[in-house]
């Protein structure tokens, strides 16, 4: 990683629903994304083609939800799956593995 000026100024304009097609915009050098270690990880070989900075000021942040409906309106399975889904994130925020992660209160 090498650094990169500061401060920036995002200029955000459009948004890509399709982690997939948006990183390859990025790496045709379309524009830039603010992303999780993960979504470069899993590019291999491309990924490291990309110029990436890590971001160093603590304030920043991004909101992750895990949305479901409610008991009533799903399968037994679907329900099962929810719980094995809340309990690994819990898992690995508790545990320190999904770093600057927390957990808030369900609503």
């Amino acid at each position: 990683m090498r650094p990169l000026p500061v401060p920036l100024t995002p200029q955000v304009v459009l948004e890509i629903d399709s982690l997939a097609m948006l990183m390859d915009a990025v790496g045709a050098g379309l524009g830039a994304t603010l992303q999780p270690w993960a979504a470069v990880a899993r590019m291999g070989a491309e990924g490291q083609q990309l110029c990436m900075a890590r971001i160093s000021d603590h304030q920043v942040q991004r909101v992750n939800l895990l949305c479901a409906l409610s008991d009533e309106e799903l399968s037994p399975a679907a329900l099962a799956t929810r719980v094995v889904l809340s309990d690994c994130v819990r898992s690995l925020v508790q545990g320190g593995t999904w770093q600057g992660a927390t957990l808030s209160a369900p609503t």
